[in-house]
């Protein structure tokens, strides 16, 4: 018995190592029934309205369990993400995927002066190591695929000097608009698939928007849900029956 308990120790150790390491789905759903889920699964993050000052322009930075709960909240049986006039930029939730070619689809529902943001992350090549590397932003008169660059090519005294100051050398722009009307304060589906760099949406079974972006064909890391509006009341931004899977698997036209 002696010599078996280490045995077990070890066994023990080994699984929980491998758990943790273990790299994240390639595919799955979430039809936020459940909030124990939502807290296993997803990460949110945003920044405190109390805090901005000329360091931290957007306000400090918080995440996790220091999230405001009013941020996100899963009510009747759906996802809502909340944004508030005080905040300089709107709350986020990620979960992590893995895989490079993959296909998002959900159902969504905005405001009449609300937006739903969707983004894609991974190691980007260009900005950082981990950030973005494909998102849109959906308002009731459109939709645009959004990408980073840097101000200053890397290695190059400009981009030096920003990091000294503590400045990013990034640039976040606008790529493409699609005008489009989409009827607030109603269910709409939206497909999204990223095949190397090239960005595909489709919305309620139409395609809305292609992009070429600069660096989507890197492996991912995790999808990202945002809200989003200008008002001077809180705003929110409504999401449910996610679904993520490697694009090979997928029809090959998106519904």
């Amino acid at each position: 018995m002696q010599t078996l308990i280490p045995i077990l120790l070890l066994l023990a150790i080994t699984v929980l190592n491998a758990t943790e390491e273990a790299p994240p789905p390639s595919s799955w759903t979430d039809d936020f029934s459940d909030v124990g889920n939502l807290t296993d699964n997803w990460r949110p993050y945003g920044f405190l309205a109390t805090s901005i000052d000329a360091k931290h322009p957007l306000g400090k930075t918080v995440s996790g369990k220091d999230a405001r709960p009013e941020w996100w909240q899963i009510v009747d049986g759906a996802l809502r993400g909340q944004c508030f006039p005080e905040e300089k930029h709107p709350p986020g939730l990620r979960r992590a995927i893995s895989g490079n070619d993959i296909r998002l689809h959900c159902r969504f529902k905005m405001a009449a002066e609300g937006q739903i943001g969707i983004s894609i992350g991974g190691p980007n090549p260009i900005v950082e190591r981990d950030f973005n590397v494909a998102g849109l932003h959906i308002r009731p008169d459109g939709i645009t695929a959004w990408d980073n660059d840097v101000l200053h090519p890397k290695g190059s005294p400009e981009a030096a000097a920003l990091k000294a100051k503590g400045i990013w050398n990034r640039k976040f722009f606008y790529a493409k608009t699609e005008k489009l009307q989409i009827a607030p304060d109603v269910w709409h589906n939206i497909a999204v698939e990223l095949r190397g760099k090239e960005l595909r949406v489709t919305l309620d079974g139409k395609p809305a928007l292609t992009y070429t972006t600069l660096c989507g064909d890197v492996p991912k890391n995790d999808i990202g849900l945002q809200p989003g509006g200008k008002s001077k009341t809180p705003v929110a931004s409504w999401f449910d029956d996610i679904r993520i899977e490697p694009l090979h698997a997928a029809k090959q036209t998106p519904q």
